[in-house]
């Protein structure tokens, strides 16, 4: 018997779905050698000639990430094998079946990325899983009709997947995706605004920030520098929200306003739905009730 593990390998965060729970952690990898505590450290991984720290161990100034598929190609099989790991599922004599998905942007690469995570090497051990990919959006789409529509599917349904890098639109009709009107806005995630938020963080303070830090200090809206509260920074993170917003929809979505004004329902989720939270929306236009992990959630289903 198998076991079903569903990931969602974002640029900022990691999401797990397994036996109906969930978890994430920050996407961050930098060399075990950067970091002079980690010498003899049992949290560091060999892959590839080199050791590596990953996830709340790897954030600080020396993490490496980007928002390129070719950092997912290559550290995608170490992601999962930390993945695996925490969840005490990695077991040779017994099959993983691992559930995820590619962006719409980087979907022509799924065979490549397929073949990649399918068989590998970490801490000396070879690792064969069970891999299946579906592109990321389709995912909500499935958590939507099986967890919160009683498994009905409407007429005409648009999804609207924000991610850190990348917005994902998609339009169903009769549950079919309607390839002409499936797009990839790559660069108007979340990382349009972080970006500029990393460079105000170290022009204010004069230190250098990795964007993973910078993206935990947003995300809790919140910030402590020698012990005291940084209202500067909140009100930067208001305002880079509101920027947000108002390019969502004057200019990143334009194009789809008549997609969605005719669609029954359109769902927004994924990490950075949750800068819309106090938006007053169209009655068609609905934030998931569980945003961050929806995409990973309807892997599994």
């Amino acid at each position: 018997m198998s076991n079903k593990i569903g990931i969602d390998l974002g640029y900022g965060n990691c999401k797990i779905s397994y036996q109906g729970k969930e978890a994430k952690f920050p996407t961050a990898i930098c060399f075990a050698t950067d970091v002079a505590t980690s010498f003899g450290d049992e949290n560091d991984f060999e892959f590839e000639g080199e050791k590596y720290l990953v996830g709340q161990d790897a954030v600080g100034s020396e993490s490496f990430t980007t928002t390129d598929y070719k950092f997912l190609y290559k550290y995608g099989p170490l992601l999962i094998y930390y993945i695996l790991n925490k969840f005490d599922e990695h077991n040779k004599e017994q099959p993983i079946d691992v559930y995820t998905g590619l962006s719409i942007s980087d979907w022509s690469e799924k065979d490549s990325f397929l073949e990649r995570i399918t068989s590998f090497q970490v801490n000396g051990e070879d690792i064969e899983i069970n891999a299946n990919i579906m592109p990321q959006g389709a995912g909500i789409f499935n958590d939507f009709i099986y967890n919160y529509n009683d498994e009905t599917v409407p007429d005409r349904t648009c999804i609207i997947d924000i991610g850190t890098n990348t917005i994902n639109f998609l339009n169903f009709v009769d549950g079919k995706p309607v390839k002409k009107d499936i797009k990839s806005f790559v660069g108007h995630g979340v990382t349009s605004i972080l970006k500029p938020f990393t460079t105000y963080l170290e022009n204010t303070y004069k230190v250098q920030f990795s964007e993973t830090e910078a993206l935990q200090i947003f995300v809790k809206n919140k910030f402590k520098y020698n012990g005291e509260e940084q209202q500067n920074v909140i009100d930067k993170i208001t305002e880079l929200k509101s920027q947000f917003v108002r390019k969502l929809f004057s200019s990143v979505l334009t194009s789809e306003k008549k997609v969605m004004a005719m669609a029954d329902v359109v769902i927004i989720a994924g990490g950075g739905s949750l800068l819309l939270k106090d938006i007053d929306f169209p009655p068609n236009i609905t934030i998931i009730e569980d945003p961050v992990y929806s995409n990973v959630k309807g892997f599994l289903k």
